[in-house]
């Protein structure tokens, strides 16, 4: 059995409805922002930097290195801590050393991963 050619598809009929909601939707944000830009252009924003960027530039580069400084030193601390663990016979220490490992590994891949 065969449809008629003439009657819509109820998915080309939801398809549609959904396309005109997105836009009804979408088209005030679109407006909004516009106006928000528009507002920051007249009260001065010219998108130059201020006088003294370099300096926040420059802070904000040094607490990112202090922070990968600590950050390496308390995982690098663990570590040792581990290996005393291990040769001193600890029943524990394989199970610790295995969590540590997958919690370093789900910081610096599978978070950054799951992020991007």
């Amino acid at each position: 059995m065969t449809r008629p050619t003439t009657i819509a598809r109820p998915s080309a009929r939801i398809a549609r409805a959904v396309i005109l909601a997105a836009a009804a939707t979408l088209t005030p944000l679109v407006s909004l922002a516009t106006a928000q830009l528009h507002g920051l252009k007249a009260a001065g924003l010219t998108g130059s930097p201020p006088p003294n960027a370099a300096l926040i530039t420059r802070l904000i580069a040094s607490l990112t290195s202090n922070w990968l400084w600590l950050v390496g030193t308390g995982v690098g601390l663990v570590l040792v801590l581990l290996a005393g663990m291990l040769a001193f016979g600890s029943r524990s220490a394989p199970d610790v050393l295995f969590r540590v490992i997958a919690g370093i590994g789900l910081i610096l891949v599978v978070i950054p991963g799951a992020l991007a």
